[in-house]
């Protein structure tokens, strides 16, 4: 099964429960990234990729001038039911519907790992101002505990490879020639979930609603097999980072 496929079938269904149960942005790390990417009071900015809607809001918070793209029709059906009044538009990271040279900044949160990278760089490009910021953000559960590590374990498909934003998507940008080199920055943090919010979270990973039934099934046997030897609630690490890049002049 594809990146693609797995986007689609796992984004077909159960938006409202991915909107209520994915985790925030933390404070800092939405002050860090409004700084390092020059968003200003009615900067003109493009949530890509933008799902139900949650940095979008942040975003409006800011005073930006946001357009959010969004290909999943569920997604924007919930995205619509949360915030009516912010343009959205039906689009991809490869083939982005607006005119070059239109945004001061593009933000991916939590997506990039969908894309194709070389042509959705190439595309973030055309739209950018010269001079405008990338900035991609992504949550990621924290692992150096081996209690932690042993949880992330419980939850892995192996039929599902993504992209490795951590990894690759720094040399990715070097490699397109478009862009001045990224500044990483990671932020760690705490969420504090019971073990039902803890297994509602799992189930809205993409790569669980579209597998078979019977490895979902195996998938949450073995983390409901493993929650006993946690507490009730649970502190679960998460790193959240990120890069910010611009644009060449």
């Amino acid at each position: 099964m594809t990146n693609e496929d797995l986007a689609r079938r796992g984004f077909a269904t159960g938006t409202d429960v991915y909107h209520r149960a994915r985790p925030a942005y933390r404070p800092e790390v939405l002050a860090y990234v409004a700084e390092a990417a020059g968003l200003a009071r009615d900067a003109h900015v493009l949530d890509l990729a933008a799902g139900t809607g949650r940095m979008t809001r942040e975003l409006v918070a800011l005073g930006t001038d946001v357009t959010a793209v969004e290909p999943a029709p569920a997604m924007r059906e919930t995205f619509v039911a949360e915030l009516p009044d912010v343009r959205l538009v039906d689009g991809t990271a490869e083939q982005i519907p607006a005119g070059d040279a239109q945004f001061d900044a593009v933000v991916v949160a939590q997506a990039f790992h969908w894309f194709d990278a070389p042509t959705a760089l190439r595309e973030i490009a055309r739209v950018l101002r010269p001079g405008g910021a990338l900035a991609v953000l992504w949550n990621e559960r924290d692992q150096s505990e081996p209690w932690a590590a042993e949880l992330v374990a419980a939850t892995r498909w192996e039929g599902f490879r993504p992209y490795l934003v951590d990894r690759d998507l720094g040399t990715d940008l070097d490699a397109s020639g478009r862009y001045e080199p990224a500044v990483r920055r990671d932020f760690p943090w705490t969420d504090r979930l019971t073990h039902e919010q803890l297994l509602e979270r799992v189930g809205t990973f993409s790569y669980v609603v579209a597998m078979p039934e019977d490895e979902r099934a195996a998938l949450f046997g073995r983390v409901r097999a493993y929650l006993p030897k946690l507490p009730d609630p649970v502190e679960l690490p998460y790193v959240t980072g990120t890069l910010v890049s611009r644009k060449r002049r």
